[in-house]
């Protein structure tokens, strides 16, 4: 039987991979409310929440584990939090083409930031691991 094989991001770590999972699922949810003319404030709010709570506790890894480019991947989880106020902005003032944009936006974000920093930030944290369990012993 063929290994399974990863998904195209992963960034071989779970919990991260579980949770940009979630991230990509709930972008999906809000793209069929609107596609079927529903409303986007609920599910446009829990998106931001689980945005907020995923890029918190990746920064929250990264210090606890002295990240050496943490300043970096901060600054880039900055930008995302800036961009998406601005879109959940524009759809509250009631901007029909804001959620579409926003999806498209964070569905290449996601992908870049993963395919680069999130995996480089978690080869870190897989060493970090590994040392610490080592020294343990």
């Amino acid at each position: 039987m063929p290994a399974k094989r990863p998904k195209p991001n992963s960034v071989y770590i779970p919990k991260l991979d579980a949770e940009h999972n979630k991230i990509a699922q709930a972008m999906d949810e809000l793209n069929r409310t609107v596609a079927a003319g529903g409303e986007p404030h609920e599910v446009l709010q829990d998106l931001i929440e689980d945005m907020s709570a995923h890029l918190a506790g990746e920064e929250r890894l990264m210090r606890s584990s002295a990240y050496p480019s943490y300043a970096w991947h901060k600054q880039q989880h900055d930008t995302a939090r800036k961009r998406l106020k601005a879109f959940a902005d524009r759809v509250g003032a009631g901007e029909p083409a804001a959620v579409c944009e926003m999806v498209d936006f964070f569905r290449l974000w996601l992908r870049d930031h993963t395919g680069l920093h999130d995996r480089m930030m978690a080869a870190y944290l897989r060493n970090f691991a590994r040392a610490h369990d080592q020294t343990a012993s």
